[in-house]
């Protein structure tokens, strides 16, 4: 590719980053910090109630609360460089800690998009093969699939470092991220088929096929009042085969139910915030540059950093025992405020 036409367009957006109006800036500013806080206190508080919540720490929860860490650190590690970039127009910092924020945001969105899968596995079990689902997902399974799944996010940027290249500021993101040159090698490309296809093929087949059970389930529930138990013709023939084979699970519960439901909304809401990155990327990819107006780059950046604050709210509004355990919180303090 041309490399001066590569740095002509990522001087262009940084000179219409450091040359924004005073609106803008103020303006793009605050919805950056407004992101950061909201996302540090409620996967702070969401962390904090599952973790020390006997009766939320089971091991399905297990994955929302890994979910919940990766959302922490990346307001953590990750938000408040794009804060700082916002408010002065430009990187203030080290080439290290640049090269330290892009590799911990792309581990922690490989690593996301890799526990989706297993949820959608997780859940795909427990529905249509109940036997394995009870020896796949015991506790310390569950343990070493995370560890698996961790390892691998971890690696994946590392061949892209070895071979000399490195990540550069972004003033259109308004942090550190891979360059141009990154998107047509071969290591890319099976970074995006590892970390972003195939993990949305997994999530798309599961869940269909959980949600047609689903559907026929609701059609069978309206001649009876039991919603604690499916009862289409497949899931029969399952809860028999939970009886025999995982009596310490017993049967399809409503509150597996309700857990499959946040699961989906929770992979829903990410892949709604990053369809916008990944179109961006997309054309990039195929213009071989930055060729998107700067406004487009933030934007994108912007909902991507909206999915941190999703999960703990699609949770939280979803969960009744969460809620309850909220409820039980705040409500001795509105006495005190009234008192």
């Amino acid at each position: 590719m041309n490399i001066s036409l590569e740095l002509r367009h990522v001087e262009s957006l940084l000179h219409n980053l450091s040359n924004r109006s005073k609106t803008t800036v103020v303006v793009e500013a605050t919805l950056c910090i407004v992101l950061n806080i909201s996302a540090l206190l409620l996967n702070a508080f969401l962390f904090w109630k599952v973790y020390f919540n006997d009766r939320l720490r089971r091991a399905t929860n297990m994955y929302v609360l890994v979910l919940v860490i990766l959302d922490l650190l990346t307001a953590l590690m990750v938000m408040p460089f794009m804060c700082s970039s916002g408010i002065s127009g430009r990187w203030d910092f080290s080439d290290f800690l640049c090269q330290l924020q892009a590799y911990s945001c792309v581990v922690f969105a490989y690593t996301t998009q890799l526990m989706f899968s297993l949820t959608a596995l997780n859940r795909w079990f427990l529905i249509f093969r109940p036997r394995l689902y009870a020896k796949l997902f015991a506790r310390k399974y569950v343990w070493l699939s995370l560890v698996f799944v961790s390892v691998c996010s971890i690696c994946a940027p590392l061949p892209y470092l070895l071979q000399g290249h490195k990540f550069a500021f972004h003033p259109g993101m308004m942090i550190c991220f891979y360059t141009i040159d990154n998107s047509r090698e071969k290591q890319a490309i099976f970074r995006i088929i590892f970390f972003t296809i195939l993990p949305m093929i997994i999530v798309t087949s599961c869940y269909l096929q959980i949600y047609l059970a689903f559907k026929k389930h609701a059609k069978r529930q309206k001649s009876t009042e039991d919603h604690a138990v499916l009862s289409t013709s497949t899931t029969r023939r399952i809860r028999d085969n939970q009886a025999e084979a995982r009596p310490s699970c017993g049967k399809v519960t409503f509150e597996d139910i309700l857990m499959t439901k946040i699961l989906f909304a929770m992979i829903l809401a990410f892949f709604v915030c990053w369809t916008p990155m990944f179109v961006m990327t997309a054309i990039d990819t195929a213009n071989d540059e930055f060729s998107l107006p700067r406004q487009a780059y933030f934007s994108a950046t912007y909902f991507v950093g909206v999915s941190s604050v999703a999960n703990p709210l699609i949770f939280g509004c979803m969960n009744a025992a969460f809620r309850g355990r909220c409820k039980k919180m705040i409500s001795p303090l509105n006495l005190r405020r009234f008192r």
